[in-house]
C-alpha cells in the first residue's frame, strides 16, 4: 500500500514539473496542493541601465559642473572684490588717521566715516564672498556624486548591453 502511494505520488511530481514547464499556474497549484511545504516563488523585477538612462546622468552632472565653475567664479569676484575694498579702506583709514593726528575738522571726520563705511563694506563683501565659497563647494559635492552616478550607469550599461561597448 504505502509503496503504491509512493509511486502515485512520484508520478504525480513527475507529470507536474513537466507541465509545470509549460504552464506556471499549473506549478502554482500543484505547489499548493503538495504535502511538502514548497519554497515560495518569488518574482524580481528587471532593471536596465539604458544609453538615455546613461546620458541623462551625464547631462545632470554637466550641469552641475556648470553651475558649481559659475559658483565657485561669483566667490572668486567677490573676494577680488573684498581685496580691492580692502586695499581702499587701508589707504583711507592710513590717510584720516593722519589727519586727525593733526587737527580736527569737518572734512576729516567725514575721510574718517568714510574709511569707517569701507571697512563695514569689507566685512559684508567678506560674507558674501565666505558664504559663495561655502555654495560652490556644496555644489562641487553633488556634482562629484552625479559624476559617479554617471560613471556607475555607464558601466552597468556596458554589462546590460555588451554588444554596444
Amino acid at each position: 500500500m504505502k509503496t503504491a502511494l509512493l509511486l502515485i505520488y512520484s508520478a504525480t511530481i513527475y507529470s507536474a514539473a513537466s507541465v509545470a514547464s509549460f504552464c506556471p499556474t499549473f506549478l502554482r497549484q500543484q505547489q499548493r496542493l503538495s504535502l511538502t511545504s514548497p519554497q515560495p516563488i518569488k518574482s524580481s523585477a528587471l532593471f536596465v541601465v539604458t544609453e538615455e538612462d546613461v546620458i541623462a546622468k551625464v547631462e545632470e552632472a554637466e550641469a552641475l559642473w556648470a553651475k558649481a565653475y559659475e559658483a565657485r567664479k561669483t566667490a572668486n569676484e567677490l573676494s577680488e572684490k573684498a581685496e580691492a575694498i580692502g586695499q581702499d579702506a587701508e589707504v583711507s583709514t592710513s590717510d584720516a588717521t593722519e589727519a586727525l593726528k593733526r587737527s580736527i575738522s569737518l572734512e576729516k571726520v567725514a575721510d574718517a566715516t568714510n574709511a569707517q563705511n569701507l571697512s563695514l563694506d569689507l566685512g559684508n563683501v567678506l560674507d558674501q564672498a565666505l558664504k559663495a565659497q561655502e555654495a560652490a563647494d556644496e555644489i562641487e559635492a553633488q556634482a562629484e556624486k552625479a559624476l559617479a552616478a554617471s560613471e556607475a550607469a555607464l558601466e552597468q550599461h556596458l554589462i546590460d548591453f555588451p554588444e554596444n561597448e
